[in-house]
């Protein structure tokens, strides 16, 4: 075989191996979170001493008075951004503007999750009570 047919051949396995290997592959796939949009400020602990708002509403923060005002405070004024906390799980979210309409509230979430990067890509928020 002449080293042409050699590459040719080579380069058709590994077509064939990256084609079979990609089938194994999970495709994305819609996923529904339960959980509250708060800051990732709090959420993460990066002024907070219990990853909650309790922290900042007891120390009197300015614009901190509840769960909504606390969670807009720090998305609006201290640089944080809207995330999902599902129990002791925290989720990024690529749809900032979804997110804050529910600002400090309990949420169903709809969408797909990248787990490397623990995003959720937003189809849809629905309030939960």
């Amino acid at each position: 075989m002449n080293h042409k047919a050699k590459t040719a051949t080579l380069l058709l396995m590994l077509l064939l191996a990256s084609f079979v290997l990609g089938k194994d592959k999970p495709k994305d796939s819609i996923v529904t979170l339960q959980g509250s949009i708060l800051d990732s400020q709090c959420a993460y602990n990066v002024h907070s001493e219990s990853h909650s708002h309790d922290w900042m509403i007891k120390r009197g923060v300015q614009n901190a008075y509840d769960e909504k005002s606390c969670t807009v405070h720090c998305v609006k004024d201290m640089g944080g951004s809207y995330v999902l906390v599902v129990k002791k799980e925290i989720y990024r979210l690529d749809d900032q503007d979804k997110a804050e309409q529910f600002a400090g509230k309990n949420v169903k979430a709809l969408g797909t999750l990248d787990l490397k990067s623990h995003t959720l890509h937003v189809v849809d928020i629905q309030e939960d009570k």
